[in-house]
């Protein structure tokens, strides 16, 4: 019997397209996770000298943009069913606390109904601003 040991060919994985690969999905990633924001509604927001924190609890989002168009989380709704959309989506959460998100080119009269709306539901609110640059 034969027994001699054949020269085996080391084996090398080659890694010069994993450079390429791991480039492309990072940028993938990083185009992605700009499309995933929780505020897709683009607003410019006042602007404030000292930013309160936001609630650790639940909480209903209220936006209002340049066009007067009403959010609830995202959702578009109409000014007339407004209270009712809203005392759903406060009893659905259980939350206590309402962030209003207005365009900063809006009336104070907007933002007065929307204040109204909130101490007739017994919601603390929270306005959103920008912080001074």
């Amino acid at each position: 019997m034969n027994f001699r040991k054949r020269n085996r060919e080391a084996s090398e994985v080659e890694t010069g397209a994993l450079a390429d690969i791991l480039f492309f999905l990072l940028m993938f990633f990083l185009m992605i996770s700009t499309l995933a924001s929780p505020d897709a509604i683009k607003l410019l927001l006042p602007e404030t000298a000292k930013p309160a924190p936001t609630p650790a609890n639940e909480v209903v989002r209220l936006t209002v943009d340049e066009n007067r168009n009403y959010f609830i989380d995202d959702n578009p709704v109409d000014f007339s069913n407004l209270e009712s959309e809203l005392t759903q989506a406060v009893s659905a959460k259980k939350a206590a606390t309402l962030i209003v998100r207005m365009d900063r080119n809006q009336t104070v009269q907007e933002l007065t109904n929307v204040y109204d709306l909130a101490a007739k539901l017994n919601l603390s609110m929270v306005m959103a601003a920008e912080k001074k640059k």
